[in-house]
């Protein structure tokens, strides 16, 4: 039994050591966001669900991977949300589950949590839960404040933090405090270990180099995880506070947070081999958890149909050395800066139309290794926090054409990075032939102007090109 429960905690660390090896900040289409609020709940009980199916042909092939070059996926999400104003008491829940025709399956939990509501103003919420800490965090997918969840890195989807929350809220001011015992890091693909290499069966891992040029000799590299006790990540409290003015509905309004929290993605700290003399050298890795201090402020106007943000976020990671014979990742603080804004549009022909503008710029975020001494290493795995450092990002969505007098729904987003000289370009259209089913197709193209090494994400994940069509049956 030991032995079984060692593999299953073995397995479920390289899932959490994909997402520090390569922490997704990507957008895909459909996540569209109300730039005047993020999490909003209903005033009456609501059930909610989707069932999906869809195929999905990659344009380039990979021989040695005929598997990942077309693939089916299976996925339900099932959500409840209870509240009535007469009730003291209530809970939520929004489950995700999915399964692919090779047999990889996934699971999800972005909220579960139950309530206590004192009086009409202030609730006491125990479980995982979303809040508004930072609309760019949520927008971008930066993952500063709640976690990501990117089996796909086209579709991160946002998680909640875990713990205890106190929610106070007013119309025109509110103000959440949160405390937890216990941290769950992003969440990514499963990996596996396999002939001394790292695996999985996805295109969206990138193994890390398996040769290091040291002083003119070529080593080659073999990798083992070095597990610790799993009580030793996940037991890192944290804190937070968020304080919000004006109105979500209309106007001017401003939204700070605050927080000592761990680090969603976790830090990799490997034995040291720059003193090997052996040709084949083994690396012992080991994911490891540090702290940062974050803030963030949001502060926008919301008009008729519009709706305009700036937003700021900073923090400051704490500094880790590892013990003597180890090397660590030391990640640098970032300032990160985004403007955004939304406008409605509708006419005859054009339905609900939504479009949104935005541009993020990033300061710092880079990555290095250091030993035990704090002296910065030669090598390293990864070499940056982020995704996009200087990009712009435009969407669309809306019932822009029709079929047989059904409506066509139509997603569009394109982002620019002008750092990588590359973009990336996703589409859906959505068809309803009777109420709660659609038929679509879609795809999504990563390009960049000039092709090369560089590890990154838009020339990394070139070949990643894609279209696919499915189903949705919405309830």
């Amino acid at each position: 039994m030991s032995r079984i429960l060692k593999e299953s905690f073995r397995k479920a660390l390289w899932v959490i050591l994909l997402c520090a090896l390569q922490a997704s900040s990507s957008i895909y289409s459909s996540q569209f966001l109300n730039l005047d609020s993020i999490a909003k709940e209903t005033d009456t009980n609501h059930f909610f669900g989707v069932f999906r199916f869809e195929s999905m042909d990659y344009i380039r092939k990979l021989p040695e991977s005929e598997n990942l070059n077309r693939q089916q996926y299976f996925s339900t999400r099932l959500g409840v949300i209870t509240h009535q104003a007469q009730k003291l008491y209530g809970f939520g829940m929004d489950l995700q589950a999915g399964k692919f025709n090779f047999g990889t399956s996934n699971y999800s939990v972005q909220e579960i949590y139950g309530y206590y509501q004192l009086d009409n103003d202030f609730k006491f919420y125990g479980g995982r839960k979303k809040f508004d800490w930072s609309t760019l965090d949520s927008y971008w997918k930066t993952s500063f404040w709640q976690p990501n969840y990117a089996i796909d890195y086209l579709r991160p989807e946002e998680q909640g933090l875990f713990g205890a929350f106190f929610e106070y809220h007013k119309p025109e001011f509110h103000f959440v405090t949160f405390t937890t015992p216990v941290f769950i890091p992003n969440m990514g693909v499963d990996v596996r270990e396999e002939s001394g290499a790292l695996v999985s069966d996805s295109r969206w891992f990138r193994q890390p180099s398996d040769k290091y040029d040291f002083n003119g000799r070529i080593k080659s590299l073999t990798y083992t995880l070095n597990v610790p006790e799993i009580r030793n990540l996940v037991s890192k409290p944290g804190a937070g506070l968020n304080v919000g003015v004006g109105s979500e509905e209309s106007g001017f309004w401003i939204n700070q947070s605050v927080g000592y929290k761990p680090v969603n993605d976790l830090i990799l700290k490997r034995q040291g081999f720059a003193e090997a003399s052996e040709k084949v050298v083994n690396v012992s890795v080991s994911p490891d958890v540090t702290y940062h201090s974050i803030y963030s402020v949001d502060m926008g106007f919301v008009g008729k149909g519009r709706r305009f943000l700036i937003s700021y976020l900073e923090d400051s990671p704490k500094d880790k050395n590892p013990e003597e014979g180890w090397v660590i990742q030391r990640l640098n603080p970032v300032k990160v800066y985004s403007l955004m804004a939304e406008k409605d549009f509708e006419s005859e022909i054009i339905k609900n139309l939504k479009t949104q503008l935005g541009y993020i710029k990033v300061y710092g975020g880079d990555i290095y290794d250091v030993d035990s001494a704090g002296n910065k290493d030669s090598f390293t795995l990864f070499d940056e926090r982020l995704k996009f450092y200087n990009a712009v990002l435009f969407k669309f969505q809306g019932h822009i054409f029709s079929l047989f007098r059904k409506s066509i729904l139509t997603k569009v987003s394109y982002l620019r990075d002008f750092d990588q000289m590359g973009s990336l370009l996703n589409t859906e259209l959505q068809y309803f032939p009777v109420k709660n089913w659609a038929v679509l197709i879609g795809g999504d193209f990563i390009s960049v102007d000039v092709e090369n090494n560089s590890s990154k994400f838009l020339n990394q994940y070139r070949a990643n090109d894609r279209v696919y069509g499915g189903v949705n049956y919405v309830f």
